[in-house]
């Protein structure tokens, strides 16, 4: 038996990139501390998988709520966007809502949709409700599925339709690869 932080960056440095960023991001939801996770790897630093491990500990997020918003997350950073936040606080008239991922700056939102998400037709009204609330506080949203993971040129298209055209492309070569 390990430590969380020990389990993370173990599989961290041994599973592929996205889903080594899907460990990372529930070790730090879970309450393991980023601190920690660097200091394990700094102990080995040019051992078998460690700079991936650090790689992603780097860019792990605790706020990522779902192993697909870890993915989406990663679709973004492995095109070169900037770093989305996580769990995005959104005052409108309804209250304050959360969204998945987005940037505060530029009032844009990233939700994930798994089919559970709507239950039933209340589920359904409720989410509409939250979404027109959202949008008339001034924020864009792009709900994202399973099936847009799985076409990642094609929902970038969607997502620089609603960034700023002078973004500054992030190269993040390691990324590149499993």
């Amino acid at each position: 038996m390990t430590t969380l932080p020990r389990t993370a960056v173990d599989c961290a440095r041994d599973m592929r990139r996205l889903p080594g960023l899907v460990v990372m991001d529930a070790a730090l939801r879970a309450g393991a501390r980023r601190e920690d996770l660097l200091a394990l790897i700094h102990l080995d630093p040019t051992g078998r998988g460690m700079r991936r491990a650090l790689e992603l500990a780097t860019l792990a997020d605790g706020g990522a709520e779902s192993p697909q918003e870890s993915a989406l997350r990663f679709v973004l950073l492995r095109a070169g966007l900037p770093q989305p936040d996580t769990q995005v606080r959104v005052d409108s008239r309804l209250g304050t809502f959360w969204g998945d991922l987005g940037w505060e700056r530029w009032r844009t939102l990233l939700e994930y949709d798994g089919r559970s998400k709507y239950t039933g037709r209340e589920a359904l009204i409720e989410e509409k409700r939250r979404h027109d609330a959202i949008v008339e506080a001034g924020w864009r949203i792009l709900r994202v599925t399973k099936e847009d993971l799985r076409a990642p040129s094609a929902l970038l298209t969607r997502v620089s339709r609603l960034l700023p055209a002078d973004i500054q492309l992030t190269r993040r070569p390691y990324l590149r690869t499993g």
